[in-house]
C-alpha cells in the first residue's frame, strides 16, 4: 500500500529550504493524492485544500484496511 500527497504548484528543491514554482502555480486543485492498493488498484483524486486530500486518504486507506479484514 502507498499514499502519497503531492502539492502541483511547489516543488522541493534539494535542500528543504527552497522550493520553486511549478507550472501548474495558481492554476486547477492544489494537491493531488495518490493511493494504490496492496493489489495495485491505484486511486488518484485532485482537492483544492491539504486538509480535504488528507482526509480522503484517511478515509481510502481505512476503507481498503477494512475490505481486507472481510
Amino acid at each position: 500500500m502507498v499514499i502519497h500527497l503531492e502539492d502541483r504548484w511547489f516543488r522541493q528543491l534539494h535542500d528543504a529550504a527552497h522550493r520553486v514554482r511549478t507550472r501548474h502555480y495558481g492554476k486547477a486543485p492544489r494537491y493531488r493524492a495518490h493511493f494504490i492498493g496492496t493489489g495495485g488498484t491505484r486511486n488518484t483524486k485532485s482537492f483544492r485544500s491539504r486538509r480535504d486530500a488528507e482526509r480522503w486518504l484517511v478515509r481510502t486507506e481505512v476503507a481498503h484496511l477494512l475490505d481486507g479484514e472481510a
